[in-house]
Parts: structure tokens; C-alpha cells; sequence
């Protein structure tokens, strides 16, 4: 079949951790639990009407119409995993997530498969995800249903392989979990300024956004701290993050260390000394976040 050109919405999905999984578990458990994931995100394309063209390891792509329709399936896969785990534990005691990212434009349908940059940048951005998450360009915000424009956030700018310029990007907020929080933490001097640079923070099931004022962000497993880690590795006072002149300063302050992976970016490790966080990637305390993306604070700086 001769190859042509068409518009497209194009969805990557994958099981954050599933090398993980498979080395705790036994492959028959491990591979139930990614089948499990990868089984919601195939009924949720369905659902939207796309069509999945292949399964690539732990993950899938699929096409569909157009854009709203490849985000109605990404959120309600996101939703439907996130029902099913909370009526079963885990097989290993961790939440199995997804991550996906999402992109529409040309592309080129030969054969049953799709090729070309919005394939390409669609996959990158999964990569980018966290679990959890689905991440889209920004500039495609105006292309969503209204109902979908209100579910954007808009995250930092990142350099994708193949495509220059930096892209900036968004997260589609799918989670209306009450028990999920966004905290907004102002200044000392009464609420946050109309510009500048914002912070975004995640961990667990918590998201904080950071203002650029006078306010210390600590972290560490111990209660006092802003963002309190159920984690072995750190310290009770493990690290701190602070708005100077117009940068996100991390600083260590542990015995192992703080591990920080920025995208697509091999971790740095600070041993008490200082790191300006831009763009987006995730925090470890103690460990490489890349090895354990699920114990991570994920970040992105956030321009106004």
C-alpha cells in the first residue's frame, strides 16, 4: 500500500516501572499487573474510537480523528487504572502507573503503522511523563474541547531530540480526586506576585505550586518539613529548595545525598551543595530518580 499524509492524533502509553516490577515479583505476577494496565488503555482507545497499531514492550500507540479524542481516551485510561487499583492492592505494594503523552499533526500512514515527527514527538513526550501523567505540547491547548482546556497545566519548556526549537509543554490534569491536593504557597509578604517564575511540585498524590517570593521549601521525612517523604534513604532534613533573585535554588543538606534528573538527562548528585532546577525532571533523596521514578518529587519551572 503506497504511503500518504494526514492529519492525526497520536497517543504513547507505557507502565512506569514495569523492569521494576519484573524484578520483584515473578514474571507470571509482574506480567498480569502490566497486562492489567495495558488491557484499560486498549479498552479506553476503543472507547474514543482509535484504533491501537501496535504494543511496544510495556507500552502502546495508538491513532484516532483527531486531538480531543486521543486526550477522552488518555483520561480515561488514567482514570480507569486509577479506579481499579483503589479497589485491589498492588501485587508488590506500589501503585502501577501509566504515563502517556500525546501529540497531533501530519503524519504518514503506511501499511497499518504512522511515521513521522508527530510519531516521534508524541513518544519523546511519554517519555518526559511521569506516572500518572499525560503530557501534551502547549501550543495544541486551543485545539482541545473546552472541557479539556480546563484541565491544563501548563509545565516548563524541553528540548526534544529532533526538533528544535525548546517546545514548551502541559500536563492534562485528569485526576479529580478530592483527596489529591494542590497547595499554593505565597510569600511572606501576603500573596504571590503577578510574574516571574512559578515552581511545580509533585509527590505522591500531592502537587504544590511554588510563587516566587520569600517561602523556604523543605523536604525530608520528618513532620516539620513542607513535603514530608515516607522514605528510607533520606534524611529527616534532607534538602531545601529556595527562590533566589530569579532562580529555584536546591540545596542538600542529607548524609546520602540528593540524586536530581532533569529530562532526558543523566542524574546529578549533590553532597551538600547547591543546584538550579529549570525545566522539568524529578528529585531523589538518596537514590537515582530515574531508577525509582515512583519514589521521586517531580518539578517544573514554571514561566508566567
Amino acid at each position: 500500500m503506497a504511503e500518504r499524509r494526514t492529519d492525526r492524533g497520536i497517543l504513547f502509553a507505557d507502565v512506569e516501572g514495569s523492569v521494576r516490577l519484573f524484578r520483584r515479583l515473578s514474571d507470571p505476577v509482574a506480567h498480569d499487573a502490566v497486562e492489567a494496565c495495558l488491557g484499560e488503555i486498549r479498552s479506553a482507545v476503543d472507547e474514543a474510537g482509535g484504533q491501537v497499531v501496535k504494543s511496544i514492550g510495556d507500552g502502546v500507540m495508538a491513532v484516532f480523528d483527531d486531538l480531543p479524542a486521543a486526550c477522552d481516551a488518555a483520561i480515561a485510561a488514567q482514570r480507569r487504572l486509577s479506579a481499579r487499583l483503589s479497589g485491589r492492592p498492588a501485587p508488590d505494594g506500589e501503585a502501577t502507573r501509566i504515563r502517556i503523552g500525546i501529540h497531533a499533526g501530519p503524519v504518514i500512514a503506511d501499511a497499518g503503522d504512522f511515521f513521522g515527527d508527530t510519531v516521534n514527538i508524541a513518544s519523546r513526550l511519554a517519555g518526559v511523563a511521569s506516572g500518572g501523567e499525560i503530557i501534551m505540547a502547549m501550543d495544541l491547548a486551543s485545539r482541545l474541547s473546552s472541557v479539556q482546556r480546563r484541565m491544563v497545566r501548563r509545565l516548563g519548556a524541553i528540548a526534544i531530540k529532533g526538533v528544535t526549537p525548546p517546545r514548551a509543554i502541559a500536563e492534562l490534569l485528569w485526576d479529580a480526586n478530592p483527596d489529591s491536593t494542590v497547595t499554593v504557597v505565597t510569600d511572606r509578604l501576603g500573596g504571590p506576585g503577578p510574574g516571574g517564575r512559578r515552581l511545580g511540585l509533585a509527590y505522591a498524590d500531592r502537587r504544590w505550586t511554588l510563587r516566587d517570593g520569600g517561602e523556604r521549601i523543605s523536604i525530608g521525612r520528618s513532620d516539620g518539613n513542607t513535603i514530608v517523604i515516607a522514605e528510607p534513604r533520606a534524611s529527616r532534613d534532607h534538602a531545601t529548595i529556595e527562590f533566589r533573585g530569579d532562580l529555584w535554588v536546591l540545596i542538600d543538606h542529607s548524609t546520602n545525598g540528593t540524586s536530581v534528573a532533569f529530562a532526558d538527562e543523566p542524574a546529578i548528585m549533590l553532597k551538600r551543595q547547591e543546584l538550579i532546577l529549570h525545566g522539568l525532571g524529578a528529585i531523589g533523596a538518596g537514590f537515582d530518580p530515574a531508577l525509582d521514578p515512583a519514589a521521586a518529587i517531580r518539578f517544573t519551572v514554571l514561566s508566567t
